[in-house]
Parts: C-alpha cells; structure tokens; sequence
C-alpha cells in the first residue's frame, strides 16, 4: 500500500507530534537497544505518555502478551483520549450534556472487550525495518487474527536523526485493511468494491524500531484514534 498517505502530510503530522514532545520523531533510531521489557519501558517514559495506554493493558490482561516475543504497535495516551472524544461526540447526538471519559471505558467495555481493541495492535515475532518493504505485508494479530494490517515503510529525505539531517530515513505505516485491500488508482486509493467506507486506515509511527529486552516497540502517531474509530455520523 505505497504511499497511502502523502508525504506532505505523514512530515506534518510527525511534525506535529515532535513539538508536542511525546517521543523520539525518528527514521530509524540510532540506538534501539532499552534495558527494560516492553509493560517496563512504557512505564519507565519520562514523559509520562503512556499512562492511559498502561492502565488498558492492566484491565485487559494483556501484560504478559506485550512482554512476549511479540512487536507492539504502542497507542499512546493522545490516541485513547481520541478515541474518547468520538464516543463523547457520539453520546453528544443523543444528549448534549453526555459525557464520555476513561472511566465510561471501563465501565462499558469488559476486559475480554479491552483485550480484543488493544490487541489489534500485538503482532507475533519482531516486526523490524528489516522486514518491512514499500509495497507492504499482511499480518494478523496475535488477539485477533481474524483481522488483517499492513505494515510497511515510506522513505523521507531531509528526516532530523539525532540532530543530523539524513536522506535515507524510513516513515513506518501501520494500516488496518477493510474488507479486501485496496489499491492506487491514479494516485488516489480505492477500494475494490468501490465502497468508501471501506477504505482502509492509516497511521504512521512516530517513533519505531525499539528493541525492549522481549520483542520492538512502534509509537503510532498523536493523531491516531485507538481502535481506528472514526464517527458514526
């Protein structure tokens, strides 16, 4: 799925998520290596944007699945408070006064649910830049492997790696597939049924490649809405 966002806008949104200062912008990091395993390392952030995304894995038991030998495409804190302000927008058509927070999540999802939205986001093995191609690869989760994503990578020049400009810098998109994959027409994606509500969804990583001591760690974007959720009006 190549190019599935234009450049133009996968810089800015990197960009965006730079300057809010939620995690290394990188096209590859020069270090990956961290000493902790992966519940460790989110818990560990010093930027403390991963609390909400903890407290997820926690009710949904999946600890000891991202601390397996499995890649984690990480929601950050940004993602889920996205995600809650659908569902607040949502409640809003009903009632204009509804409020829709972290702890209507939990009251409403049970953890078997939460375990299925999170997990959507494990993937089986160590998922680097070294498998990844331009044109892009199917997997399947490791919770639910009934659903099909595409990981795959855009290169980007003038990309600021550790304050050095480089021209060979990787952007890592992870898209969830609708129905069948769709495909470029001029320059444009379709699906292959013509339905656009089945386009699939993209995000890209604005941090990845991270080798915790059990498995690789992606960052998804700030403007990543958990699930992939989108409004229902």
């Amino acid at each position: 799925m190549k190019k599935y966002i234009f450049m133009i806008i996968a810089a800015m949104v990197v960009f965006i998520s730079c300057k809010k200062g939620n995690g290394i912008i990188d096209g590859g990091l020069s270090n990956p290596k961290v000493n902790f395993n992966t519940y460790d390392f989110l818990k560990s952030h010093p930027k403390k944007v991963f609390d909400t995304t903890l407290m997820v894995i926690d009710k949904a038991g999946l600890r000891d699945v991202i601390n397996g030998d499995v890649t984690f495409f990480v929601p950050n804190n940004y993602s889920i408070n996205n995600f809650l302000n659908i569902k607040r927008d949502e409640a809003r058509q009903i009632d204009e006064n509804k409020k829709y927070t972290l702890d209507s999540l939990f009251k409403y999802f049970t953890p078997a649910m939460l375990r299925d939205s999170l997990g959507i986001y494990v993937f089986k093995g160590k998922i680097s830049y070294g498998q990844l191609t331009e044109e892009g690869k199917i997997y399947h989760s490791v919770v639910a492997p009934a659903e099909s994503f595409i990981i795959s990578y855009t290169k980007t020049t003038g990309y600021l790696v550790d304050g050095i400009i480089t021209n060979d810098a990787k952007l890592v998109y992870f898209i969830k597939v609708l129905g069948d994959r769709d495909i470029m027409v001029n320059g444009k994606m379709e699906d292959p049924t013509g339905d656009e509500s089945l386009l699939d969804r993209s995000t890209v990583c604005q941090t990845s490649g991270i080798e915790t001591t059990n498995g690789i760690v992606h960052v998804l974007s700030n403007s990543h809405p958990w699930t992939f959720k989108v409004k229902d009006f």
